[in-house]
């Protein structure tokens, strides 16, 4: 019997609310499911920028259909021949900005493609366009949390997580009314805490979606790494010399040139709200480390909240890799930054090498005037969504939530696209307020 339910539908509908994102990785175990959702989300985004979406499902019907050239080849080939993107995207009739991609002449042999570092190469580039690339492939294909890994995040189709892949990872899920009866189409909060099943898979829980800061940080300093390493699969001719335009910039140069401005607003660096509280900025804090994973910053925040005061993390760009700085404190002047360092160090939690006072005045607002009865259930619950928040006391007696500390209102830009991502309006400010 056919399905009745509208996966593409559900696809658009989700695919509104995915502006900040430049690579996307689709999973599902319905192959035509999968590739529906796919195609919805680069439907509603084609409306806005240049999108590719690429089958990695094996020539999944619905994508299939819309590939109108007649060179056969796809992106195995690409991968495995060296044939050029630019030769294999295939404009789609009536949509001047959405491309699709083939599987091509031979399998997905997701074991080796999967892991390999160009991905990373092809997100960097659709992030510098300001374009999106829509990657559909099964939720059960080998390697597959090695290739989410290196886009911005994956969206779910269905209510089942593989078991390698972190729940950190996930952005999005689109399921069946009778699966999700208060909404078909759900947007994670990154961090999630998966509910663990049998050893094959785990199911995610219903999901309540807190206001604040939902989408991991990681998606707007990932794209901007890079790999070199080729491809070599071992099967067929060996691959040829890399053609000149066989590029993420040359790909997208090569659909309309429509859309462009994309790019431009998401480097829109972000008007602090409050510029007459500058000078009364809790501006000082302490480095504690840094840490070039997502999950080892979380955790290093979960474990020092009990122990420092407004613990948090932030993104940084070092070298042209994504890292994330651990600081504690928040302080109006130096000294008290000082006194805690030295503390820390007393009691063995740093060594006397380590750590750094640093200059962090500003920070995103999550809450204001939150009641002090309220602050710690807020703020663990964001925290067990691996959310770096902290809370500062005001004068008049109520706390704000902050997330984040930047020295600049550019390097809040890494925060801001995953905060605009998951819908709310990134709110900058000079973070005022005292330690509890």
């Amino acid at each position: 019997m056919a399905d009745a339910f509208d996966w593409e539908a559900e696809g658009v509908r989700l695919g509104a609310t995915l502006d900040g994102f430049h690579a996307l990785l689709v999973i599902g175990t319905d192959v035509e499911a999968t590739a529906r959702v796919a195609i919805g989300i680069g439907r509603a985004q084609a409306g806005r920028r240049r999108v590719a979406v690429g089958d990695l499902l094996g020539e999944a019907a619905p994508i299939q259909s819309l590939v109108t050239a007649d060179d056969p080849h796809g992106i195995v080939d690409s991968f495995v021949y060296g044939v050029s993107l630019n030769r294999i995207a295939s404009a789609v009739a009536g949509e001047p900005d959405l491309y699709v991609m083939p599987t091509g002449t031979e399998p997905v042999d997701a074991a080796e493609m999967f892991p390999n570092g160009r991905w990373r190469r092809l997100a960097s580039g659709f992030r510098e366009m300001g374009a999106l690339l829509v990657l559909a492939a099964r939720a059960d294909a080998p390697g597959i949390e090695a290739l989410a890994a290196q886009l911005d995040g994956a969206i779910l189709v269905g209510d089942v997580v593989p078991r390698s892949l972190p729940v950190a990872a996930v952005v999005g899920s689109v399921r069946r009314p009778a699966q999700s009866p208060a909404a078909t189409t759900v947007v994670l909060p990154t961090g999630m805490t998966a509910v663990e099943t049998p050893p094959t898979s785990r199911r995610l829980p219903p999901v309540r979606v807190l206001q604040g800061i939902a989408a991991a940080l990681v998606l707007a300093a990932v794209g901007l790494w890079f790999a070199s390493r080729p491809f070599g699969s071992g099967r067929g001719p060996a691959p040829s010399k890399p053609d000149p335009t066989d590029t993420p910039a040359a790909l997208i140069a090569g659909m309309s040139d429509s859309g462009s401005a994309a790019a431009d607003s998401a480097r829109v660096i972000p008007v602090v709200a409050n510029p007459a509280d500058s000078a009364q900025a809790a501006a000082y804090a302490v480095e504690l480390l840094a840490t070039n994973t997502l999950a080892g910053a979380a955790a290093r925040v979960r474990e020092e909240g009990g122990r420092v005061p407004a613990s948090t993390f932030t993104p940084a760009i070092v070298d042209g890799a994504a890292w994330y700085k651990v600081v504690a404190g928040a302080y109006p002047t130096q000294p008290p930054a000082d006194s805690l360092l030295a503390q820390l160090r007393q009691r063995g939690q740093l060594d006397e090498r380590s750590g750094s006072v640093v200059r962090l005045p500003y920070a995103f607002l999550v809450h204001s005037a939150v009641a002090p009865a309220n602050v710690q259930g807020l703020l663990n619950a964001y925290r067990d969504l691996g959310q770096p928040v902290y809370a500062l006391l005001q004068p008049d007696g109520t706390l704000n939530v902050y997330a984040g500390a930047f020295e600049s209102p550019a390097q809040a830009t890494l925060l801001m696209e995953s905060v605009r991502a998951a819908g709310i309006t990134p709110t900058l400010v000079f973070r005022t307020g005292r330690v509890q």
